[in-house]
């Protein structure tokens, strides 16, 4: 082949190297799956306990072996019910990953990959006013444990068959086996809200939080099909999904009954060659279609709505996102996001003068707490390339010294600390004073100038509220916050009313409900008569001062219909389920609890032909380790095969393959066999700081020269917060060398990037590359390539659009400034393939600075404007699609204007 034929042959090679290299990574880049981000590295030691006859393995540490009893508990019996009630069994083991307190984080994911597994974090106490329940721990297996349910079940054989030999692999496209796991997060998250609510645990369907927002969408005219059932921006963000869809479910669930709307999953999952039918599944499940069932739903909604208030005042904040208030002797101070895309505000509200002022700084997104006049978040952050820490966190993202592993909640006069054992909370806080332990608890906990305590403790469904360790007032209910204490001592605290959620205080024995308002999420006293209210609006929550204004009502009693069921709360666990005992018996080895995970069999086109690919898949339930066997057959009709190792259990990250030449299609100029290698060590993670070093080495089958040998630093700050499409803040830098043959390359790249106001974004990036050969025969010296080739590990890489094959320069470095700005345009559809999320418009200028073997210097300059529209695609899936033009009046391009259009996704 010529030059220009082997160049172009060499780019679509390498892209052939990318399916190969990522196949065993490419879903943990989206779920997260295969690579080791499941847990930190150098975790603590793991043990095992497996019921073969359930197919349930426990996976967790020695600190956590009583909780893990407590799973165990919680799962045997939960399988019966979930079985019944999804109609399905598993197909595989169940492994249920309790997670070390090395990972501090308040959340839980469920997955098929690498097999049918969840992994629950340890860090609820951070969320425990939030998710209206007595045990965390149990929150989660409900809920996660649905997930599996849901995504695991195959209807029909075909899947069924598939999955019998190709395991959770795919076929082409992923959901011919697991046809689920393309289902809309309104359902698969809307019916886990519903299934981990009807334990007798409490859940967010007990939340006047969430009953209110579902309201207020009402009134927005918000509870329509397109709107329901889209992958949307669209506020509350992130728990939008959770609230419409959990009611939406609970509605479904008391019309048409718990085992009809949870055998939705099961007649979605017959559609394995388009799982998109979600009209004809709904009326397969409850015998009417979805859009008719959501007009139901909206009208049901609607009705109730008529008689919701809202909180009404003097506003003097509103807000994207919503972080709890706190006080002091004399201000109340929260964090706000008012635009929703840029770095948060430190809101110091002044009780005496009625006046606030705004500080932005890089906040992790958290309760403020004032220490010795220094203002920190509760949250959770890496505070090392090894360790996820909650704590207190400074402006920029530093844990205070002291906060970690504790969630503060607050000092006495004395300085002593007040805080959740994060570690020991697993299940229900375990809350401290100082080094003694206190009791075990179900809310956060206000601390009146005098240093008692206030909280409240959950038993079954009675809410008891505490003041020390003094019962002074129960009702029945999962929802409760305390809020405030004033100067008689009365106690003022959040709890449900019948249409939402209100504020409520306790006078000598007697209660009162203290505003009218049904969305009041939080609220601090200015002084005894005037109160300052977080309030949830339709599209952000506000902040208002108000009047005290008591009347004698209760709070309500949220009783759902399956309260009365007999399968409602835990009352069914057999003897012999609770005769199994966990033990330390059986330590977690990584690399031998690596299991088959499934077969990938892909198929793509090309302008020469068809490329073809097998990948078998293996890896560990905490995806600490992972392998795959491979064979690939490009679009010229070469053929290798080889296998890939990488692991991630310990601080040195490091991926090995290595390949075979099957069938060289009569070329001579290609390798027989090669290895790609590459290794990451981090040496910084603190704050938004992050650095790393590097190695690869890389032996490309399509040419018998090119062998790159590189070494890499990397160091950045990088902030990036709510919906913002872009970094808020980036600055980076790379050093690196390649070792070529005997050849040497050096070389360096920076970047730039901040927001402005009203989401414009700027940049600026620079990266120049030397090399030390004389000449470019045998492809030597600096690349200088049409497309960003990470993938062949070779850092040195200059990369110019406009050129329509590769070429070889002596040194070649750029410098590049870019503006963009984000508009949010949407238009959402439900039975139209394509939504419209947001786009962005972007301009870029680059000056090229280049040098041939010759020593003869040139200088170009590329200009770029381009379109990009985040699109929805089939409801679920974000699909970026970009049109930008580039002009390159460089002498090497051959094109010196080019049009590109592109897509991407992200699953």
């Amino acid at each position: 082949m010529n030059k220009l034929q082997k160049a172009k042959h060499m780019n679509k090679t390498y892209k052939l190297l990318t399916l190969i290299c990522i196949s065993f990574s490419l879903k943990a880049s989206s779920m997260p799956l295969i690579t080791g981000n499941s847990v930190v590295p150098h975790d603590k030691a793991y043990y095992t306990h497996q019921l073969r006859d359930k197919d349930i393995e426990l996976i967790y540490t020695k600190e956590n072996l009583p909780f893990a009893q407590q799973a165990l508990s919680v799962e045997l019996p939960l399988h019966k019910d979930y079985e019944q009630f999804f109609n399905w069994e598993l197909d595989e083991t169940l492994y249920v990953g309790l997670i070390s307190d090395n990972n501090q984080i308040a959340n839980g994911f469920s997955t098929q990959y690498p097999n049918n597994r969840q992994i629950n974090y340890v860090g609820g106490a951070e969320m425990i006013d939030y998710f209206s329940c007595t045990s965390w721990l149990n929150t989660l297996l409900y809920h996660e444990t649905a997930h599996n349910y849901q995504v695991n079940v195959k209807g029909s054989r075909v899947s069924q068959m598939l999955h019998s030999f190709l395991g959770n692999g795919s076929v082409v496209f992923p959901f011919f086996i697991s046809p689920n796991l393309l289902e809309n997060s309104f359902m698969l998250e809307g019916n886990a809200v519903l299934n981990e609510s009807w334990h007798g645990n409490g859940g967010r369907l007990y939340s006047g939080r969430f009953k209110a927002q579902t309201l207020l969408q009402a009134q927005a005219d918000q509870l329509k099909p397109a709107y329901l059932y889209n992958n949307k921006l669209a506020f509350p963000y992130g728990e939008i999904i959770y609230i419409q869809g959990g009611y939406y479910n609970l509605y479904m669930a008391e019309k048409y009954g718990l085992e009809k709307i949870n055998s939705y999953f099961k007649a979605h999952s017959m559609y394995w060659y388009w799982p998109f039918l979600t009209n004809r599944s709904m009326r397969n499940s409850v015998g009417i279609t979805f859009e008719e069932s959501v007009k139901d739903f909206e009208a049901y909604q609607k009705e109730l709505a008529k008689d919701f208030v809202s909180a009404k005042g003097d506003i003097i904040a509103h807000s994207q996102f919503f972080k709890s208030l706190n006080h002091s002797k004399d201000e109340i101070f929260f964090i706000i996001n008012e635009s929703g895309n840029r770095a948060p505000e430190l809101i110091r509200f002044n009780k005496k003068s009625l006046q606030s002022t705004k500080t932005r700084g890089s906040y992790v997104a958290g309760k403020v707490l004032k220490v010795n006049g220094e203002y920190f978040t509760q949250g959770s952050m890496k505070i090392s390339p090894i360790r996820i820490r909650q704590g207190l966190f400074n402006s920029d993202g530093y844990i205070k010294n002291g906060t970690d592993s504790k969630m503060i909640q607050g000092y006495l006069s004395d300085g002593t600390m007040i805080y959740f054992d994060v570690a020991s909370s697993y299940s229900e806080p375990q809350l401290y004073v100082g080094n003694t332990f206190y009791g075990q608890v179900n809310s956060s906990v206000i601390i009146d100038s005098n240093d008692n305590l206030y909280y409240f403790k959950q038993q079954g469904k009675k809410r008891t509220l505490y003041k020390n360790k003094t019962p002074l007032y129960s009702y029945e209910g999962f929802y409760g916050i305390v809020s405030d204490v004033d100067s008689l001592g009365n106690i003022y605290f959040i709890a449900n009313s019948q249409l939402g959620t209100s504020l409520y205080r306790y006078k000598k024995e007697k209660i009162e409900r203290i505003s009218p308002a049904d969305n009041i999420v939080e609220a601090r006293l200015i002084n005894d008569n005037k109160v300052l209210l977080s309030a949830l609006g339709a599209k952000d929550y506000y902040y208002l001062i108000s009047d005290i204004t008591p009347t004698d009502t209760q709070p309500y009693n949220t009783k759902l219909f399956f309260e009365t069921a007999p399968y409602y709360g835990a009352k069914h666990l057999a003897k012999e389920e609770q005769a199994h005992q966990v033990t330390l018996e059986k330590s977690y080895y990584s690399f031998l609890n690596m299991h088959y995970s499934g077969t990938d069999i892909k198929v793509s086109s090309s302008e020469n032909g068809l490329s073809t690919s097998l990948n078998i898949n293996i890896g560990d339930p905490l995806t600490q380790n992972s392998a795959n066997i491979f064979i690939s057959r490009d679009d010229t009709n070469v053929t290798i095969a080889g296998a890939g190792y990488s692991n991630a259990q310990y601080l040195l990250n490091y991926t090995l393959i290595a390949y075979g030449v099957v069938d060289k299609n009569n070329r001579d100029d290609i390798k027989e066999s090669g290895i790609m290698a590459g290794a990451t060590l981090p040496f910084l993670r603190t704050g938004y700081w992050s650095g790393a070093v590097g190695m690869s080495y890389f032996q490309d089958y399509d040419t018998a020269s090119r062998e790159p040998l590189s070494a890499t630093l990397d160091i950045a700050e990088f902030e990036q917060y709510g919906i913002s499409l872009y970094a808020n803040k980036l600055y980076a830098l790379k050093l690196y060398g390649v070792q070529e043959r005997k050849d040497e390359i050096v070389g360096a790249s920076a970047a730039f990037k901040h927001d402005l106001p009203a989401e414009f974004y700027i940049g600026a990036s620079l990266k120049y590359s030397s090399s030390s050969a004389n000449t470019s025969v045998n492809e030597r010296g600096v690349k200088l390539s049409s497309t960003i080739l990470n993938t062949d590990f070779d850092p040195s890489t200059i990369n110019m659009p406009n050129l329509s094959n590769s070429t070889y320069l002596k040194s070649a470095g750029y410098a590049q400034v870019s503006l963009k700005k984000v508009f949010n345009l949407s238009a959402y559809f439900f039975t139209f393939p394509f939504s419209l999320q947001r786009e962005a418009l972007y301009m870029k200028y680059r000056y090229y600075d280049l040098e041939d073997f010759a020593a003869t210097k040139s200088q170009a300059n590329e200009a770029t404007v381009g379109m990009t529209f985040m699109t929805v695609f089939v409801n679920n899936f974000i699909l970026p699609m970009s049109l930008e033009y580039i002009h390159n009046d460089a002498s090497i391009v051959q094109n010196q204007e080019i049009f590109r259009f592109s897509l991407g996704t992200s699953f």
